[in-house]
């Protein structure tokens, strides 16, 4: 695993996009009209960016796994992530939908620890030919939370995904369902012992 650089942004798009375009709880807030592959990528040029700042975007040796996972409370003030964020929101959010989004991201955050004291793994996207890239990208990760001592705490709408993610250590603390959305959220955490 290497740190990404600002060039590598482009690649890991890709890489989020061909991982994420079947994902429920990503399509949901997508707006149906428009090319969903581009939409997609707005959104992994933002997560990249905001996990790039807070020095915690990752690829892997084959350069074909991504993974964002960065300390949760690292405050940056970056008019590029700004941009991105707004360009993801306004582009590819239907407005009717922003309340909604607004609501779950609060919801999903609060399930998390109040002090931010933690990695937070936003996306971890391997492309089909990455074999192996997942795994040590978590391992990479798990590396360097155990280095400081703090918890990892991720989500997935995935129970495929949920499922390897315990079979990577990770422990189940909370389940959601938004039953109106046919999407249900798995929560886990990884403690350092």
């Amino acid at each position: 695993m290497r740190p990404a650089n600002l060039k590598d942004k482009e690649k890991a798009a890709n890489i989020i996009a061909e991982t994420f375009a079947a994902n429920a709880g990503v399509n949901w807030m997508l707006s149906k009209k428009g090319n969903k592959t581009k939409a997609i990528k707005r959104l992994a040029d933002y997560a990249f960016i905001k996990a790039w700042l807070r020095d915690g975007a990752f690829l892997s040796v084959n350069e074909q796994g991504v993974a964002l996972c960065y300390k949760y409370n690292t405050q940056v003030f970056s008019l590029k992530e700004m941009y991105y964020q707004l360009r993801f929101a306004l582009r590819s959010i239907p407005l009717q939908k922003l309340p909604s989004v607004l609501k779950r991201e609060a919801y999903r955050k609060g399930m998390r620890p109040k002090d931010g004291n933690y990695y937070y793994y936003w996306f971890l996207g391997v492309s089909k030919s990455g074999s192996g890239a997942a795994f040590e990208l978590d391992s990479g990760i798990k590396q360097l939370a155990k280095k400081e001592g703090l918890p990892i705490y991720l989500e997935t709408t995935s129970e495929k995904n949920k499922i390897v993610y315990e079979r990577m250590g990770y422990k189940l603390y909370h389940y959601w369902e938004e039953k109106s959305k046919k999407i249900k959220f798995w929560f886990l955490k990884l403690e350092q012992t």
